[in-house]
């Protein structure tokens, strides 16, 4: 307890009210950012006790206190009986409110705030309110109500601009693939003087970047060394994580040595960036490099370098490397992440290293380390890779029993796993239950019992099926009618095979490689002709 709430507890019975309302403000200044409402409305309560109003700093810096905490509509009511008594919200009570509407999505209420703020005590709307405004509408993807709003805002003569509103604008516009009304709004800064930062830049080039045009990126790069704006790491880390994000490693590398001749050192986050890019275009050698070449920069390896590296591997086949890598971070004394386990337990179960996912999930648990679903659906579906299906029914079971919340992929993978295994009926039982559990099959469903049924040849019951998914919204996909064709075709089933073929077509699906064979060893030249289908070559 603070001592200034000692004082407050031990002494509100003998202060006189104003006195209470006094030190209540001191108390709900300082103590805003830790959320103690609590304190604040007993507090509050006991200045109504004593038939005095609280002032409107009391009341603004409760507001804030519950929108912090998102307890949006209690602020609304406290807001509401602020105005009831009489007492008129400043300029800081609104800009609150308007923050606390627009982060949990009421824009329009909050737009409704802003309007009344001429009404109360006079006071204009301004670049605070129309920023936060601007900034939600931003983010929810309204921009024309955003450039709508801010078009208002530069008509309104008592706002002063700034830049801060110029790159939220900026920046959905860029990310919006809106690049000629992001220039046109740069371009108009200066003459209603405001001056760009790094960060106007950082969102213009990153925009210019993605559509690839390079010729505009270095434009705007050298652009913003001759006006003398300095790229913070900061920055630079944002354009070099969207380069990497569209696989342009080269240009993001070049950005990396535009940096050091610039004098801006790269840090960690830099590098980490340039791993997972280079990782995701199956880089690794280059990655591993960057990766060792840190520490001759002096910079620690952290828990995330690591782990991007692993996942590298991983998706790549490079278990060997990657559990190195796992038992080099645990020799330094990092702790391996719900990430790095969920990673390396995925792709040993990937390749059906079945053992090992199992005793690290093990360590995982001893570690300390909560498992999440995504670790479970990879233990499940090697379980199920493996045929283990007594065990990957036994570990769903389990599941069900911890209360972790079973999704739609949990049931899709058990049920894919029992079809492998010729477990039909168990397969359905589990599609059965789907719906009692409050979950709707998915795609993925479908085709997994579509497939399952055209391997014991029953062409009826897949057709049933394929209705059913119809019936419950979903479209069957190039999976779907490749399943049945191929069923069909070993079947011998060739007429009905070319019925659901020509469906196939008519929807622009193309069969399967496995398929064409089919169709050029069922069908005679001039079929394979009519269809469409080169002749088969005579060895």
């Amino acid at each position: 307890m603070s001592a200034l709430r000692r004082v407050i507890s031990h002494h509100s019975s003998s202060l006189n009210p104003p006195r209470l309302v006094l030190l209540g403000n001191r108390f709900y200044v300082s103590n805003t950012s830790h959320l103690n409402t609590g304190t604040g409305f007993s507090l509050f309560g006991g200045v109504l006790k004593r038939g005095y109003n609280p002032d409107v700093y009391t009341f603004t810096y409760l507001i804030k206190g519950l929108c912090l905490q998102t307890k949006i509509h209690c602020a609304m009511k406290l807001f509401d009986r602020m105005i009831e008594m009489g007492i008129e919200p400043n300029d800081c009570t609104c800009v609150a409110l308007i923050t606390g509407l627009c982060r949990t999505g009421y824009i329009g209420l909050a737009l409704k705030v802003q309007t009344n703020m001429v009404i109360w005590n006079n006071f204009e709307p301004n670049v605070y309110s129309y920023g936060v405004i601007i900034d939600s509408l931003c983010k929810g993807g309204l921009l024309d109500d955003a450039l709508n709003l801010f078009l208002q805002m530069i008509n309104d003569a008592k706002v002063v601009l700034n830049v801060v509103v110029y790159n939220t604008l900026i920046n959905g516009l860029c990310n919006s693939d809106r690049l000629t009304e992001a220039v046109r709004l740069f371009d108009g800064m200066s003459s209603r003087g405001v001056s760009a930062d790094a960060l106007t830049y950082t969102f213009l080039i990153c925009g210019f970047c993605k559509r690839g045009l390079w010729k505009e990126t270095k434009r705007y790069f050298d652009a913003m060394a001759e006006n003398g704006v300095s790229p913070s790491v900061v920055n630079l880390n944002i354009l070099i994580d969207s380069l990497c994000k569209e696989r342009k490693i080269e240009a993001a590398y070049g950005i990396f040595e535009e940096m050091i001749k610039l004098g801006t050192e790269p840090d960690v986050c830099t590098y980490n960036l340039l791993i997972g890019g280079l990782c995701l275009v199956g880089k690794l050698k280059e990655a591993r490099r960057m990766f060792d070449s840190m520490v001759a920069k002096g910079l620690e390896h952290s828990v995330y370098s690591f782990s991007i590296l692993i996942n590298g591997y991983c998706k790549r086949s490079g278990l060997d490397e990657a559990m190195q890598l796992f038992k080099k971070m645990q020799k330094k004394g990092l702790k391996p992440n719900l990430v790095t386990y969920n990673t390396l337990i995925a792709g040993l179960c990937k390749v059906g290293k079945l053992k090992t996912a199992q005793s690290l999930l093990i360590e995982m648990q001893s570690s300390g380390v909560s498992q999440d679903i995504l670790t479970y659906n990879a233990i499940l579906d090697g379980l199920c890779k493996s045929q283990c299906i007594d065990e990957a029914i036994e570990l769903f079971g389990s599941m069900e029993d911890k209360g972790l919340e079973i999704d739609i992929q949990f049931y899709n993978t058990l049920m894919n796993g029992l079809c492998r295994c010729g477990n039909f009926g168990k397969a359905m039982e589990l599609f059965c239950e789907i719906s009692k559990k409050g979950l709707v099959p998915d795609i993925v469903t479908f085709n997994t019992l579509i497939s399952a049924v055209c391997k014991e040849g029953m062409f009826l019951e897949a057709e049933n099926f394929i209705r059913e998914m119809e019936n419950k919204g979903f479209v069957p996909d190039a999976i779907t009618f490749d399943t049945i064709v191929k069923g069909l075709l070993e079947e011998k089933h060739v007429a009905k095979a070319l019925e659901f073929l020509k469906e196939m077509r008519a929807r622009k699906f193309s069969p399967s490689n496995a398929v064409k064979s089919l169709l050029i060893s069922s069908l005679s030249a001039d079929q394979l002709k009519n269809l469409g289908f080169p002749e088969p070559r005579l060895d």
